[in-house]
């Protein structure tokens, strides 16, 4: 493209941007390094959603000097430019390797239906290490006004710790997550610890009472563990001790999921409740290097989203979010808050999720 070889229209001198890597750019505009590549190179190879896509990344690192078309001064585009509705960030955060992303199914909703209303959406992965450069990028420090007009977050860690950044400094935000903070920001909660009740009451009706529950050690643990002993305490009016209803907590990843699987099978538990894809994996595999059948031997009941849980084998029983719900309301709420200027709207909705049963939690059999 004649613009990518250090010109700009009318002749002039680039304005000075930072360097990105191909990988960053892809990864922010949700495409591949080859799209991005053409985009780059080629703008009229790739389609026009990809090509805008690759342009508003642009603008979100720092480097808009190298896009094209409406936006390029890195401020949100308007029907003025021909850019239709204003740019619109969706927030998760990053996903470590040999993790399963538990929001991918929401993003993806989210970033349809955006699309489908003509309103301009740029993905970022927050990285603690790099909030505060993303926080200034999106705000606008250096050219003046904010790149983007609002953020939907999706998920705690790094993207809430940049919520709250961007909250502070006045941007229109709303949160999707499973841990609730008295922070004065607008937010959906989900409320895993109403789908861990509803996983232990269905368990119990199936004849289980040695239940254990597996979940990742962040910020909602502590939640989900006092959730899981009043659940267990008062259908099975039981103490709900450790002994009685017991916790592991993993870090990220399929090898600590298989760990915590471990640890459950050996306290001698005929189910498992998992609060993450990873974990849910893990019981899986682990339980077949122990040549245990699931379910015949160990049920699993899934609390949140695992990618393709229909597919695998067993199909897994979940206890999941109406995703094209809570994307809608997020997306009507940022829209008016964008539209009112009132980035402080009191939102504080409470999602809970429903039972969906496959084939991996079954009554108890001997072992």
């Amino acid at each position: 493209m004649s613009e990518g070889k250090g010109q700009v229209p009318g002749g002039q001198s680039p304005p000075e941007h930072r360097h990105v890597r191909l990988a960053e750019i892809a990864g922010t505009a949700g495409v591949s390094k080859a799209t991005a590549s053409r985009a780059l190179r080629d703008p009229e190879s790739v389609s026009a959603a990809s090509r805008a896509k690759v342009q508003q990344a642009l603008a979100i690192l720092g480097a808009a000097g190298h896009s094209t078309g409406p936006g390029r001064s890195g401020r949100p585009p308007t029907p003025e430019d021909g850019g239709g509705s204003p740019m619109i960030a969706l927030i998760k955060p990053a996903v470590s390797a040999g993790n399963v992303d538990p929001y991918s199914r929401l993003a993806e909703i989210l970033t349809n239906r955006m699309f489908g209303l003509r309103i301009a959406v740029v993905h970022i992965e927050a990285i603690a290490e790099r909030n505060a450069i993303l926080a200034e990028t999106l705000l606008g420090a250096e050219h003046g006004g904010p790149t983007v007009a609002g953020a939907v977050v999706v998920g705690g860690g790094a993207a809430g710790e940049l919520a709250g950044m961007l909250a502070a400094r006045g941007l229109p935000l709303i949160r999707i997550s499973n841990a609730r903070h008295d922070d004065g920001i607008p937010r959906i909660y989900l409320d895993a610890t109403g789908g861990i009740d509803t996983a232990v009451a269905h368990l119990v009706h199936l004849g289980h009472r040695r239940i254990g529950l597996a979940v990742l050690r962040d910020s909602a643990a502590p939640a989900r563990i006092a959730g899981f002993r009043r659940s267990m305490a008062g259908i099975l009016h039981i103490p709900a001790t450790r002994d009685q209803a017991p916790v592991v907590e993993a870090a990220g990843g399929a090898m600590a999921g298989v760990a915590a699987a471990e640890e459950l099978i050996d306290l001698r538990c005929t189910a498992v409740i998992a609060c993450a894809p990873a974990l849910s994996f893990g019981l899986l595999e682990a339980a077949q290097r122990l040549r245990l059948d699931v379910p015949r031997d160990l049920s699993l009941l899934t609390v949140g989203d695992v990618p393709d849980a229909d597919v695998v084998e067993p199909p897994l029983s979940q206890v999941v979010y109406d995703w094209a719900m809570v994307a809608q309301s997020a997306i009507d709420e940022i829209r008016a808050m964008i539209a009112s200027g009132e980035s402080g709207a009191h939102v504080d909705y409470t999602v809970d999720p429903d039972l969906v049963l496959r084939s991996s939690s079954v009554p108890p059999q001997r072992r």
